[in-house]
């Protein structure tokens, strides 16, 4: 069977179809954007999730929808499927205030995606500049954690806490910040931030 290859967007551009192990091999050397998105024939996924896969688990049928990229599968089976991530994630946290946005962790990467692009977004990126994407853990520079309209530290925070603004930054290239934004509920977020300190990323209080 040949080698699957999936169309690539980057911004407001276009290109492909790009063999997988070229996508993989670009996103390891940090040519290919973390905002690059990969068309798995119904919707667009984010092309870090190629990184959380070991190479000899790469899909093989030229399309992410099959059996290990399901999201039926696993702690999601069973849910109907707009009250569930869009990826099969080992975690993940609805953002607040963006129905169907999903902050998770899928393997080792950090994935934010889901959702209709608000028009802020479709702005944005018509100016280059991305709003979902996936960071390798091992890419991040630090993640931000700011307590919004007055809620506590995420660690410490109640229930009943306002809202937390998460900013996960990392580097492209040699000098090129990439940061995936988004609110998540206080305790949702106190929960990411156990889970990147247990990874050993740095956090830093907003």
């Amino acid at each position: 069977m040949s080698e699957p290859e999936y169309p690539v967007r980057v911004g407001d551009e276009t290109f492909g179809p790009v063999p997988v192990s070229r996508l993989r091999a670009d996103l390891e050397r940090g040519e290919l954007s973390h905002a690059a998105h990969i068309w798995d024939g119904s919707r667009w996924v984010p092309a870090a999730v190629l990184l959380a896969l070991p190479p000899d688990a790469l899909p093989s049928e030229g399309s992410v929808s099959g059996d290990d990229w399901s999201s039926e599968r696993g702690r999601w089976a069973g849910m109907p499927e707009n009250e569930r991530p869009p990826l099969p994630a080992s975690r993940a946290w609805p953002v607040v205030g963006h129905r169907g946005r999903w902050l998770m962790l899928y393997g080792d990467v950090l994935v934010l995606n889901g959702g209709t692009p608000t028009a802020r977004e479709l702005l944005d990126q018509l100016a280059g500049r991305a709003t979902t994407g996936g960071i390798p853990l091992d890419g991040l520079v630090n993640v931000t954690f700011t307590p919004v309209a007055g809620a506590g530290d995420a660690a410490t925070a109640g229930a009943d806490a306002g809202p937390v603004a998460v900013d996960a930054c990392g580097i492209e290239g040699m000098y090129e910040v990439f940061s995936l934004r988004c609110r998540l509920s206080a305790a949702d977020a106190a929960e990411l931030q156990r889970e990147l300190e247990r990874d050993e990323v740095r956090v830093v209080a907003g």
